[in-house]
């Protein structure tokens, strides 16, 4: 018989202790992995899971409200490899291309910061440029670049 199963035979008093009981303990893991300096973060939790490109969409529109309330202070919580690379993950899942300046336009970033993330992501192996005839070079995702992202937006 599966704890969920023998849960349903107590007491309804008793399965609210449990409940209870489970909720604190995840509480105590929580603060426990932030004393460890880990980050923790409630993932979107719901009948069905969500697809990485709506979470990745969910978090970079929690970071916009952020740096909204911050307001000149926003730069206070920059991940500008993050931003990119959250961005350039939507505009794959959604099958876009994106310049320099859609990048520059959706993360706000200032152009010295976004040239110098993009030089790095570029070294890195996670972001190239693709030429087109007479248009700005489209940025995308290399395959190590989209495994990156999947995995660490399926681990927020």
């Amino acid at each position: 018989m599966t704890a969920d199963i023998r849960l349903l035979r107590w007491p309804q008093r008793d399965r609210d202790d449990y409940n209870r009981l489970v909720a604190a303990i995840d509480r105590v893991r929580a603060i426990a992995a932030k004393g460890r300096g880990e980050i923790v973060v409630a993932a979107p939790v719901g009948p069905e899971e969500t697809d990485p490109s709506e979470r990745a969409r969910v978090i970079l529109a929690h970071r916009r409200a952020r740096d909204a309330t911050a307001g000149g202070l926003a730069e206070l919580f920059g991940e500008p490899g993050w931003d990119i690379l959250l961005t350039l993950f939507i505009a794959a899942e959604e099958q876009r291309a994106v310049t320099r300046a859609d990048i520059g336009t959706a993360t706000r970033l200032r152009a010295s910061v976004l040239d110098r993330w993009i030089v790095v992501l570029t070294e890195r192996g996670v972001l190239r440029g693709v030429e087109a005839a007479g248009q700005a070079t489209a940025l995308t995702l290399t395959e190590a670049g989209m495994v990156l992202a999947r995995n660490c937006i399926g681990s927020t």
